[in-house]
């Protein structure tokens, strides 16, 4: 983009940088008035949200009481610390004592730091710098999601998985879509390969049968080992999900044991591109009830 393209853009409405973006990403002229495919259905419900329990249970604090409620203590990783400031020092201590921390925020997706007890003096101030300018930034705003508006900031230190040298903690997304009273749920899994060298996503109905299409990463692993406890795992994702229309919720299930993760309102900000069209509408149409809760 040009400079001047630049700052002609910087000074456009929000929803016409939207439009935009989606053409950009997604090669389709957007309905957000009356959305019918899977990514207008979620620019729809960043305009016009409905459910209080969005702010709640993006809380990455908050929604751990909210999970114990609902599917017990057991799936919830435990806590070091949460507070509005953390000095590196102290953070240290926490991942020599718990033999390893993730470090994030409460407001905010993405941007997490994990430790082990070898973690060296200067990546541990980096990460606490970085996290902490976090609480003073806006992710409702930068994201259009602004639920996240009405989280307060606070900074968390989790404990660690508890993986094995050389395991990999396979994150579990689950799409869950509300079908109507009496009816259950469509389950839809997604799981990300080889994040950090060769990022590829696979799609797999709730039977684990694989789904011919890609979004943002190309699906090479056609194919996924069944996880021990896996109707456990769709009994909790189905559980947490009941209150909304649409939600993804993350697991880790680690040698049959079963994390929570997160619990995502808006998956791709709305702007994850499909192999085609057909099948961004296809799980539109999965997507039944209201998109605003």
């Amino acid at each position: 983009m040009t400079k001047l393209m630049r700052k002609f853009y910087d000074v456009l409405p929000a929803a016409a940088k939207d439009h935009i973006k989606f053409v950009s990403r997604l090669h389709y002229l957007p309905n957000f008035k009356q959305p019918r495919t899977y990514n207008e259905k979620v620019n729809f419900r960043k305009r016009h949200y409905t459910s209080e329990l969005f702010a709640l249970c993006a809380d990455k604090v908050k929604v751990k009481d909210y999970v114990r409620d609902a599917v017990g203590s057991e799936v919830v990783i435990d806590n070091l610390f949460v507070g509005d400031s953390l000095e590196p020092a102290h953070l240290q201590e926490l991942i020599i004592a718990n033999d390893g921390a993730v470090l994030k925020t409460n407001h905010n997706s993405g941007t997490v730091f994990i430790f082990d007890r070898d973690t060296g003096r200067e990546e541990i101030e980096h990460a606490c710098a970085v996290v902490g300018r976090g609480l003073g930034k806006d992710y409702g705003k930068i994201k259009r999601e602004p639920w996240y508006s009405d989280i307060t900031p606070k900074l968390l230190v989790e404990r660690k998985l508890p993986v094995k040298a050389g395991e990999a903690a396979l994150d579990y997304k689950f799409h869950v879509f509300k079908q109507g009273e009496g009816c259950d749920p469509v389950v839809i899994l997604h799981v990300d390969f080889d994040r950090f060298t060769n990022h590829s996503r696979s799609y797999f109905s709730e039977d684990l049968e694989w789904l011919p299409f890609a979004v943002k990463y190309p699906s090479i692993y056609h194919r996924i080992e069944r996880p021990e406890n896996y109707e456990r795992m769709l009994e909790i994702v189905k559980t947490l999900a009941e209150p909304f229309s649409y939600v993804r919720v993350d697991l880790y299930n680690i040698r049959g044991r079963i994390f929570f993760g997160e619990m995502t309102f808006a998956h791709a900000a709305g702007f994850g591109a499909f192999t085609s069209k057909a099948y961004d509408l296809w799980m539109g149409n999965l997507w039944k009830c209201d998109p605003r809760y």
